[in-house]
């Protein structure tokens, strides 16, 4: 399985030996386009590895379904903060095509920390680069513009970002649907 190297150092043997630790523990499923990994107000004792396929996150706010960010094959995703503290979740995921996701629960990372303390620092290592990837997210709605946000989704994800439904990556940009046409028709000149 390839894990995108901001999640982890795959170089790592220590952080390599989390993974198969990580990966035997959890259940490979396979999910269908449109399947719900996650709901809104689901107590969230999970978190997935993406073997395969397209996801987005979103949270309803004012009665405004409004997409927070994707994930794709070698990323890992939850909702981080419902995730560490064993609350319902404030996102939903949603399979935006179908794919295999490896899901592993709170209670199974329990167990592997029992047995392998030193898997504790992989958890670690694994939620601190999660997070700098939220941060970096964060600066760069600070920073760029839509378009350069829509650039650099697909620089990392061109063939994948070219399956995902504009209204998603509209709203993951904060524009309407119509001025990312205008963008994506200037790509294509």
């Amino acid at each position: 399985m390839y894990i995108n190297p901001n999640i982890a150092l795959i170089q790592d043997p220590l952080v390599a030996a989390a993974m198969r630790l990580i990966l035997s523990a959890g259940k490979w499923e396979s999910v269908s386009k449109g399947d719900l990994i996650l709901t809104q107000g689901q107590t969230c004792d999970f978190l997935f590895f993406v073997e395969s396929g397209a996801f987005r996150a979103f949270r309803w706010i004012e009665d405004k379904e409004v997409t927070i960010g994707f994930t794709f094959s070698g990323d890992v995703d939850t909702c981080p903060y419902a995730f560490i503290n064993h609350l319902p979740s404030l996102d939903t995921i949603e399979a935006l095509s179908d794919g295999v996701i490896i899901r592993i629960y709170k209670s199974d990372i329990d167990k592997l920390i029992i047995q392998k303390p030193e898997f504790k620092d992989f958890l670690t290592t694994l939620l601190s680069h999660y997070t700098e990837i939220l941060i970096s997210r964060i600066i760069e709605y600070r920073i760029l513009t839509a378009e350069e946000i829509y650039d650099n989704l697909l620089f990392r994800q061109p063939d994948e970002v070219a399956k995902i439904p504009l209204q998603y990556i509209a709203s993951y940009l904060g524009i309407s649907k119509e001025r990312l046409s205008r963008i994506r028709k200037k790509h294509r000149n």
